[in-house]
């Protein structure tokens, strides 16, 4: 059965799942070049059709992660609202009626929209249920028969938060928390009092939380969140509002709590840093609250998490210290650009395939390739010198280059699913310089300082490194780093001394796992600072985007599959 998978709200994307497989992945912001794009994604569609030779009239299904009808709860809380606030009230109409007019308009039009841009087919449609397509996109993706699931966001067609039990093709529903109570819509609500852009900068309020003190939090905790016996959760909704903190504008109680809030060029001070800190205690309390519960319902060693709440990576990567699990599972596209795979794989696995599941997600690389001629065409077109080498030949000077402390970007194979770059589109260098982020900084990134590189390791040597450390191949957890370790790889350590590592596999990226090892056998040391192929835009998608970025950055140098390109002085 072949079925396109959709997803067109915040962090559009499509996928194409082939008999219960994930074949091709990739959000549209990587070809229209518009962060967090939001929309049909067309180019996504386009590519995931082409890349398989197929046509529309070839599909079986196509499914969105969200039933556009079921809005009888966000409505409800909207009209609420309107007692306390007109204000709140009309910042929740506002946002309510855009998404009806455009992303909601758009799944009623479906089949219109996909005959106008691919031609007539007498595929089925299916729209799956927000959660149900965040705990599908994890559970059908792992490598558990039997599992716990989590799903947690900003919310869903009503729900927030969802306990799921996963036994093998079916997904039971134990409980759920409902709208207004989200933690997602807490945190980015917090993230944009701090100045950042919501739906976009929660990591960087997560990377800021280190530097502060939760001096908050246990205000917030008399008076804002409480915790309820049966895993669940109360938030005060009048505390902080979601909708407002889009517009930039705070109630009097947040006010009264955290001060002024902070302007978007204004500098951060403690104060900031103080909240980001509260904030992320309050949710790294809220999961293990909610994660310690769910264990108890179900009594399964295996969690699978999904939603964009999952993508907190400090609080995940304490989950091994705080709660009874083993395994944790957490697909690298973990927020709504998973959906994409989720709902099609639900579909898939009830209706029509055999008991057991075949399919597990272990590699990311599911987006774009480019031909070596291809990059040797664009180099001549736009007139780039370049040496091109044997792959043992490019791995040892690429390996060298890194190590004498230059900087590189790296183009190779098929583009990564998610926001992580993985070494397909990635930015390397040699994580033994301490000054390594700043110089990354202020020659390519131009980002806030208290934000940390990762480490990319081989990963059999991962639990060398790193304690409280379990499998990590989509850089999704932060583990403590351990001391007799910490002093040779600073320039991947955040201050609180914790790193995101990526574990390479050598089946999975043969080539990036070989250039780490060549890494190794310089310096002793089995991995790169690994950070996005990016400047303030999506990570980059094409050759011709590649050698764009790499000429208007002071990076060293790039590697373009077979070719190595040096920086003009």
């Amino acid at each position: 059965m072949k079925i396109l998978g959709i997803n067109n709200m915040h962090d559009a994307s499509c996928a194409l799942v082939v008999d219960g497989h994930v074949i091709n992945a990739a959000e549209e912001e990587r070809f229209t070049r518009i962060k967090h794009a939001h929309g049909l994604p067309i180019n996504a569609i386009r590519f995931c059709l082409d890349n398989s030779g197929l046509k529309i009239s070839e599909i079986d299904a196509v499914c969105a992660s969200w039933r556009p009808w079921v809005l009888r709860r966000r409505a409800i809380e909207a009209f609420k609202s309107f007692y306390k606030s007109s204000y709140m009230f009309k910042a929740k109409l506002e946002r309510g009626m855009g998404q009806m007019y455009n992303e909601w308009a758009e799944l009623f039009r479906l089949r219109q929209l996909l005959n106008k841009y691919f031609g007539e087919g007498k595929y089925t449609i299916h729209y799956v249920d927000h959660h149900l397509s965040h705990a599908a996109s994890a559970f059908l993706c792992s490598p558990y028969d039997r599992s716990a699931i989590l799903t947690v966001d900003g919310a869903g067609e009503a729900e927030t938060t969802v306990f799921w039990l996963g036994e093998g093709k079916s997904i039971k529903k134990l409980k759920a928390i409902k709208l207004p109570h989200s933690l997602g819509q807490f945190y980015s609500a917090v993230t944009a009092f701090l100045g950042f852009n919501v739906q976009a900068d929660e990591y960087k309020v997560m990377g800021l939380a280190a530097l502060g003190k939760p001096l908050y939090a246990e205000h917030l905790k008399r008076h804002f969140i409480r915790f309820h016996t049966d895993g669940t959760f109360y938030l005060d909704p009048y505390f902080i509002d979601y909708h407002l903190a889009r517009k930039g504008l705070f109630l009097k109680p947040t006010v009264d709590v955290f001060g002024k809030q902070r302007q978007r060029e204004e500098e951060i001070t403690q104060r900031h840093a103080d909240v980001a800190a509260s904030a992320q205690a309050i949710i790294e309390e809220a999961f293990f609250h909610m994660v310690n519960h769910l264990y108890r319902l179900t009594m399964v060693d295996n969690l699978c998490l999904a939603g964009g709440v999952a993508f907190n990576c400090v609080a995940a990567g304490k989950l091994l210290a705080h709660t009874p699990f083993r395994k944790i599972f957490l697909q690298p596209a973990a927020g709504d650009a998973g959906g994409a795979i989720g709902a099609p794989l639900y579909i898939e696995h009830s209706k029509n395939t055999p008991n057991n599941r075949e399919y597990i997600f272990k590699s990311v690389y599911l987006g774009p390739s480019y031909t070596t001629i291809q990059c040797e065409k664009i180099l001549n077109e736009m007139n780039i010198p370049y040496e091109r080498y044997t792959e043992s030949e490019l791995l040892k000077k690429t390996a060298e280059i890194i190590s004498n402390g230059k900087l590189l970007f790296w183009f190779h194979g098929r583009m990564e699913w998610g926001p992580r770059a993985l070494g397909a589109r990635s930015l390397l260098a040699d994580p033994r310089i301490a000054e390594m982020k700043d110089i990354i900084n202020k020659r390519v990134k131009h980002r806030e300082h208290f934000r940390p590189f990762a480490p990319s390791i081989l990963a059999e040597k991962a639990s060398e490194f790193f304690d409280y450390y379990y499998n990590s191949p989509f850089m999704n957890f932060a583990f403590p780093v351990r001391h007799d370790i910490a002093a040779k790889i600073p320039a991947t350590i955040h201050i609180d001394n914790t790193a995101r590592p990526q574990a390479v596999f050598k089946d999975i990226n043969p080539r990036f796992w070989a250039l780490i090892k060549e890494f190794e056998k310089i310096t002793n040391i089995p991995l790169l600072l690994n950070t996005s192929f990016n400047v303030q835009e999506p990570i980059v998608c094409t050759p011709k985007e590649a050698i764009t970025t790499f000429l208007n950055t002071k990076v060293d140098y790039l590697v373009l599959e077979d070719f190595i390109v040096k920086q003009k002085e």
